[in-house]
């Protein structure tokens, strides 16, 4: 008899003959199995030592039966598994109810779901697709990211589930996968069968994961990073292993197509493991070094280019730097929760009531950052070092990546935001710089992490696995574990209000299917509809793809963008979000091109309905107008409900081309002119004008420093001196952000061009006001003073070409016009 120290669970001690790269995986022979196994941190038993020879192994059996294999067969391992699965329903539904995925019950959000539904719904209209036909037309669209959860929303929807039933299925899969993840790596560390349950658990109701639930796959691929990793650790323990390569393989679709930023944690982490085992291990065999590499650059190319094929581009634009800077945490967000968030600091009154207009970036940067109890336990583990230390000292480099990434290129500490500045953080309010700028503006992959503070489920994830090892160890006392353990279990508690939450917005997204069926009567099956005015339209999502119609609209920032570059002329010249004075004739327009059967003039704001509470009408006094003069067009006919205006046109009516409706507009009519006598001067800038003095088509809304034109073809409309020369002087800033842009830029009057000229971008990125001086000879002015001056641009530009969040194309700012 001899006692065994390992760092594991009371097992018999035996070599592996290949050197494992975390530490050597419990391995067992038969009297390993059949040893009694000392309760969860007591001193091992003496047990007696088999002639075993093993090599590293995944079996995770423990010795909980006093009978040996030899007499119990499979049988006791069946049992084991059946009292794994039994100790794990409890835990796996306490996941469920922290995150509110409980179908029937909760649902962990609303507006994500719908749009997620929405593509789910949308891939089995026809069959099955990847690709959803329903939205952003004209081309079928791919969701940007969350195909993983979409699939399997997708598969609960064919079995007959809700929608809104079919998404907290999906969710609860996964985070099933991800418990099994955690727990199996765990197991990997040593730790016994409950400890690892427990552990899981942990990891799972962190809040950095439950609070990402509003953006769905993000949630998901955070709670998924343990499963991801054990899937590298096999590959680094087994690289010779066919189910490895697989199963590594399948992990990396899984997180590429789940969600791109904890793809890129997963990528790094497994990184910084592979040459962790390179340096902890120089005599492993060549060969297995050159299978190591070859796997996971594999896995993680391969996955990348086949995503890459699927969304239909390479890479995103990069945001400036300014939004890392803006979005990454303040110190102080680490160790003091935000009141309404968790429920023992508020409680215990030691949570900071926060508002977003106090901070750069949003609300998410301060209401997901604090993880202080896995810090500080973390902390105290590696300090006490009583395990594995070269594994820790492996985790927590993985963790201090993680927040060190996570603090963006400043490091903040109760940094606040002055009044009146927006989201983005100048360098000059920074304490001092991370250094790590250079990372998110000149690396693949971390060029688009823009919202820094999402590092943090990485640091998080580093500061877990530590406790996971210490858990493991039977070198920390039952009174260390259960403190380790209370404390981070009391400090994942989210606050009852989170919990309420997820009731009502199972609630919101069922109301939901009152607007569909509002909508159904006025649309047809497969005709193809445009929502106007359009936003980043979640809801529209689900309206089309349960009412299985067509549309240009679509929810997702990278998915509106990537569909509007396919859009027809006529939607193209419809702006974000606005009402501008050209939307009833780009209404005529894409009714008498037929780039649509019909235009759903909507009094809802499709993405503020997607989201919790009741849905409330925008613009709809303005709106309903609108309608009502175009049904008093012969040509037209229009159909009504509470939320919508459906214009179309009438039956047995061809369209006669968007040419046709722009010679039927006249500039002058119905129209008040901008008046100007000599001397005098028109400012552009909010507050200088009346909206409706500007000329009904190419302009955007009045801004701080003028106003866009938005359209190729732009006019003001002038009342001036009659029967005389006069000299016009207009102010504009060209939009040619960047050194290689080129715009030319014509104007005329009343058809008589007067102006030309080609304005090249600067190198340092800065846009100018020019001061152009034009003649204009009385021959060509009006008799009647009512003059229109036309700008001409080619080509327009799309502020999104520098990493600007604004989905229109830009022609030139118009400043003030003055005549002499």
């Amino acid at each position: 008899m001899r006692k065994v120290h390992d760092e594991g669970p009371c097992r018999v001690g035996l070599p592996s003959r290949l050197p494992a790269p975390l530490g050597p995986p419990i391995a067992q022979g038969r009297e390993a199995i059949a040893a009694p196994i000392a309760p969860v941190g007591l001193p091992c038993l003496d047990l007696p030592s088999g002639n075993v020879s093993t090599g590293p192994s995944f079996s995770y059996q423990p010795s909980i039966y006093t009978q040996r294999e030899s007499e119990t067969g499979t049988g006791a391992m069946s049992a084991h598994r059946l009292f794994v699965a039994t100790a794990a329903i409890p835990l796996l539904a306490v996941v469920f109810v922290v995150n509110g995925t409980v179908p029937g019950l909760l649902i962990p959000t609303t507006a994500q779901a719908l749009w997620t539904v929405g593509f789910a719904q949308s891939f089995i209209n026809d069959g099955f697709s990847l690709f959803a036909h329903n939205i952003g037309a004209p081309e079928p669209a791919a969701i940007a990211f969350g195909l993983s959860g979409a699939l399997a929303t997708s598969a609960f929807l064919k079995l007959g589930l809700a929608a809104v039933d079919a998404y907290s299925a999906a969710f609860a899969l996964w985070l099933t996968v991800a418990f099994g993840g955690a727990y199996k790596l765990t197991r990997r560390f040593g730790g016994e069968a409950m400890i690892s349950l427990l552990s899981a658990t942990l990891w799972c109701t962190m809040p950095v994961v439950w609070f990402h639930n509003g953006y769905s796959m993000l949630a998901l691929g955070i709670a998924l990073l343990p499963f991801y990793f054990y899937c590298s650790v096999r590959v680094l323990d087994r690289p010779r292993s066919i189910a490895s390569f697989v199963l590594f393989v399948f992990a990396c679709l899984v997180a590429v197509f789940m969600d791109g930023y904890t793809y890129m944690m997963f990528a790094v982490a497994t990184g910084f493991a592979f040459l962790f085992s390179l340096i902890r291990f120089r005599d492993s065999s060549l060969t297995d070094i050159i299978i190591k590499g070859f796997t996971i650059g594999a896995g993680l190319l391969v996955s990348y280019v086949l995503y890459a094929l699927y969304v239909g581009q390479a890479e995103f634009i990069a945001s400036p730097i300014d939004f890392f800077r803006g979005w990454g945490a303040n110190l102080e967000f680490f160790f003091i929760a935000t009141k309404g968030m968790m429920f023992l600091p508020d409680l215990m009154g030691i949570s900071d009531a926060r508002t977003a207009q106090e901070y750069f970036g949003d609300s998410s940067v301060f209401k997901s950052s604090f993880s202080a109890a896995v810090i500080i336990v973390a902390i105290y583990a590696v300090v006490t070092a009583k395990a594995d230390r070269k594994a820790m000292v492996l985790f927590a480099i993985i963790g201090l990546f993680g927040f060190y990434m996570s603090l963006g290129p400043s490091v903040k500490l109760f940094t606040y935001r002055p009044e009146g500045m927006d989201q983005l953080m100048p360098k000059s309010y920074e304490l001092f710089s991370t250094g790590n700028a250079w990372l998110s503006e000149k690396l693949p992959g971390f060029k688009n992490m823009r919202a820094s503070y999402r590092w943090m489920a990485l640091g998080v994830f580093g500061c877990w696995v530590i406790l996971a090892i210490m858990l493991s160890s039977k070198r920390w006392s039952v009174t260390q574990k259960a403190i380790a353990l209370i404390v981070v279990a009391a400090f994942n508690v989210p606050a009852v209000g989170i919990i309420r939450n997820y009731y009502q917005d199972r609630a919101d997204v069922g109301s939901r299917e009152a607007v569909v069926q509002e909508l159904a009567p006025l649309v047809r099956k497969g005709e193809t509809v445009a929502f106007l005015p359009y936003r980043n339209d979640f809801l529209v999502n689900y309206l089309a793809s349960k009412l299985d119609i067509r549309t240009y609209n679509i929810g997702g920032d990278k998915n509106l963008a990537s569909a509007r570059e396919s859009w027809p002329e006529t939607m193209k010249r419809f702006s974000q979000d606005e009402i501008d004075p050209d939307f009833m004739a780009n209404v005529r327009a894409v009714l008498e091109n037929e780039d649509a059967d019909a235009v759903a003039i909507t009094y809802i704001d499709l993405l503020a309905a997607a989201h919790s509470g009741p849905v409330r009408d925008v613009f709809k006094d303005e709106l309903s107008d609108i309608a009502r003069k175009l049904d008093g067009d012969p040509r037209l006919a229009a159909s009504y409900s509470d939320h919508f205006a459906v214009i179309r046109l009438n039956p047995g009516l061809k369209g006669m081309g968007e040419a046709w409706v722009a010679q039927s507009y006249d500039p002058r009519k119905d129209r008040e002119p901008i008046k100007l006598e000599k001397g005098s001067t028109v400012s552009f800038r909010v507050g200088g004008l009346k909206p409706e003095l500007m000329l009904h088509r190419g302009w955007s809304r009045f801004e701080t420093n003028g106003i866009w034109s938005t359209r190729k073809v732009s006019n003001v409309l002038l009342e001036l001196p009659k029967h005389q020369d006069l000299n016009l002087r207009v102010d504009l800033a060209p939009f040619v952000p960047r050194s290689q842009d080129r715009m030319k830029v014509q104007l005329s009057m009343n058809g008589h061009d007067v102006f030309e000229r080609t304005y090249v971008g600067r190198n340092d990125g800065t846009w100018r006001v020019e001061t152009e001086n034009i003649k204009l000879p009385s021959s060509i002015l009006s008799e009647d003073g009512i003059n229109v001056l036309e700008f001409k641009v080619d080509p327009l530009l799309s502020p999104t070409s520098i990493g600007i969040q604004d989905p229109r194309s830009l022609g030139v700012m118009l400043q003030q016009i003055s005549i002499e």
